[in-house]
């Protein structure tokens, strides 16, 4: 008497998923089903089944809370890490940069001059002004 389709429309007039109902529907033949035997595979599928699957979707939803909980806090953790980081490498690339300064001005009164090295230097103060501009 019923179709799949009809009968998982009357399954939703009760608030049922299409998939629910599916499943509720599937011991039963529809063709010879009347409202009755619908209603009565519904209730017997509403019973133990249905309530553990409600159950186990509950706790996988909280899973998954759970771990997009947790990728944020590796993601914050991993911007706050590289901020600190980019500070070390910032305060050790200008230590660097001064060391190299303080040999260079004392191998130029050797008559040492080097064009890679009075580059550098160059764009490092270049650098540093910039950056005292923009603070």
């Amino acid at each position: 008497m019923f179709s799949k389709q009809q009968a998982i429309e009357f399954a939703k007039k009760y608030h049922w998923t299409v998939k629910d109902a599916e499943r509720a529907f599937k011991s039963i033949d529809l063709k010879q089903a009347d409202e009755l035997a619908l209603l009565t595979a519904m209730a017997e599928f509403a019973g133990k089944e249905l309530v553990n699957r409600q159950y186990l979707q509950r706790s996988q939803k909280g899973q998954v809370t759970k771990k997009t909980q947790y990728i944020k806090e590796i993601e914050l953790d991993f911007a706050q890490k590289t901020n600190e980081y980019e500070k070390v490498i910032q305060k050790e690339r200008s230590l660097f940069v001064r060391v190299i300064a303080q040999i260079y001005n004392v191998s130029k009164t050797f008559g040492v001059k080097d064009p890679w090295v009075e580059t550098l230097l160059s764009e490092y103060e270049e650098y540093l002004s910039d950056d005292k501009n923009v603070a």
